[in-house]
């Protein structure tokens, strides 16, 4: 099953990009990438919906702590980079993005901003979509990132369940909330923690911090 955007009621102001869809340290599949459609939706009474309808409450919640608020709910384009149903990974493991999906992904990345051209920020979760989005070369990479972000081998290895693990699991500390310019594009890009990790725990909380405050401060000059 390929899993579709949620594209906005009003001109986007803000895409957003998740990582896969089958949600990553999970079995589950969308029909609309991170399940973004549920926070637009009454609160349901099947325990399964609800629990669609808290993570979709949660993703925007994040954003609006990202953005202090400044981007309304419909002016957010959201997205994955592999919208795909891909490979499970073993229980506990990432799921691999295979580049030729990442390929496909950043094609419909760039399709959706030329389609789109109210969008001026853009937000990539997780670090194996900023990893291929920086080695396509939707914007500019550091050597540091591209090393420490790599799949090791033996994710790659596993032909029957690979698995997305990279060399260096402290290197996204170096690029979150960094805010960097597209190749191509005229918009802002900003690689920032994946929706699951949000409410921070008091350890991304300490290490994250000066991150995130300076995303916010960044957003605190914007318009609405």
């Amino acid at each position: 099953m390929r899993s579709k955007d949620l594209k906005t009621s009003e001109p986007a102001k803000l895409l957003v990009i998740g990582e896969d869809s089958n949600l990553q340290w999970s079995d589950k599949t969308t029909q609309i990438a991170m399940f973004a459609d549920y926070y637009f939706r009454s609160f349901p009474e099947d325990h399964g919906e609800r629990s669609r309808n808290v993570e979709a409450r949660n993703l925007f919640s994040y954003l609006g702590f990202a953005t202090l608020n400044k981007i309304k709910p419909n002016e957010i384009y959201i997205t994955n980079l592999c919208n795909d149903q891909v490979a499970p990974a073993p229980r506990g493991k990432r799921v691999l993005i295979p580049e030729e999906k990442a390929v496909r992904g950043l094609s419909h990345i760039e399709w959706i901003l030329e389609e789109n051209p109210t969008i001026e920020y853009v937000f990539v979760m997780s670090m194996q979509s900023n990893y291929w989005l920086q080695k396509l070369g939707f914007y500019p990479s550091t050597e540091e990132f591209l090393k420490g972000a790599e799949p090791r081998r033996k994710g790659l290895e596993d032909m029957d369940e690979p698995f997305y693990q990279p060399v260096n699991g402290k290197v996204f500390r170096t690029i979150c909330a960094q805010e960097l310019t597209a190749t191509k594009f005229p918009v802002k890009v900003f690689p920032i923690l994946p929706a699951k990790d949000y409410p921070f725990t008091a350890k991304n909380s300490e290490l994250f911090a000066a991150a995130y405050e300076k995303l916010r401060t960044f957003f605190s000059t914007q318009k609405k």
